[in-house]
């Protein structure tokens, strides 16, 4: 299975080119990431979500787009209440297209009225993007997507391992790569889109990357769009990295406030908008690398 990878990054061994892609409008929704597709002729607006395999969709824009709609069945195999389920073909973002995207369909009016979810009318999670790279130019402004990869490609430089690890013992699996440094210390992440804070580390790595003294902080802060609306507490990394590359110094840096969910110590923290929103970062999903420029 998908195991943490002890060294903090790969180093690339030839020269292999990057894949073609295709290319659309990288918008900011509510501060994340997001992009206009066409869903069965209708315009809507959709946030790239990478913390979450399932892609989402507002059940009365489901209803509005015509989309057939099928039960979501629970253990007992009885229809989950307030959950349903749509398979869209056909999925156009700019000049991108998915044959085929699987929809999880609810209600998310009561989340976007309650400021704990962005404004747009769903998402496409991680797992739209299987065995194809995915690059997010933030600085450009641009969205880029490879078709399905049949063969390998090397990342250009350095890169680091991603692992799809649940998030705790009975949560979904998530994207985490190795690569990135605080304070010079390797860390293991979840690299998720939708968390707009730059570096959180989680109660069981503090020690271990010698973060005690900043993790006492009692300067609070509040997430409208993790764990639907959480403090943490921030403090300052002298600096935050990837293999060799210093991204910031006096880096913003959270510690988990008491409603933050945990991972079970299954990895360090997560990397969210702030940190990567000065970047181009890719996600290599064909041979599971991720690296950023």
């Amino acid at each position: 299975m998908f195991l943490l990878v002890g060294t903090a990054f790969s180093v690339a061994q030839t020269a292999a080119g990057l894949p073609s892609f295709d290319h659309a409008k990288l918008l900011m929704c509510s501060g994340l990431p997001c992009v206009d597709a066409v869903v069965e002729g209708r315009h809507l607006r959709l946030g790239v979500d990478t913390g979450n395999p399932n892609s989402i969709l507002d059940v009365k824009v489901a209803e509005a787009a015509g989309l057939s709609l099928q039960p979501v069945n629970g253990a007992d195999g009885k229809p989950f209440p307030g959950f349903q389920k749509a398979i869209v073909n056909n999925v156009a973002v700019g000049g991108v297209v998915f044959k085929e995207i699987r929809f999880l369909v609810f209600d998310l009016s009561p989340a976007i009225h309650a400021k704990t979810f962005p404004g747009v009318d769903g998402t496409i999670g991680y797992g739209a993007f299987k065995d194809r790279a995915l690059q997010l130019d933030y600085p450009a402004g641009v969205f880029s997507v490879s078709q399905p990869l049949a063969t390998s490609v090397v990342c250009p430089a350095v890169c680091g391992d991603i692992s799809l690890i649940t998030f705790g013992h009975r949560g979904p699996p998530i994207v985490t790569t190795t690569g990135f440094t605080v304070n010079g210390k390797p860390i293991s992440v979840q690299v998720d889109t939708m968390f707009t804070g730059s570096l959180l580390v989680f109660p069981t790595s503090v020690e271990k990357l010698d973060l005690t003294a900043e993790a006492q902080s009692k300067k609070s802060e509040y997430f409208a769009f993790t764990d639907e609306g959480v403090d943490m507490f921030r403090a300052e990394a002298k600096r935050v990295g990837f293999g060799s590359k210093k991204l910031a110094a006096n880096a913003p840096l959270y510690f988990a406030g008491p409603k933050v969910h945990l991972p079970d110590g299954l990895f360090d923290g997560t990397v969210g908008a702030e940190l990567l929103g000065s970047h181009k970062v890719t996600f290599d999903f064909h041979d599971n690398k991720f690296w950023l420029d």
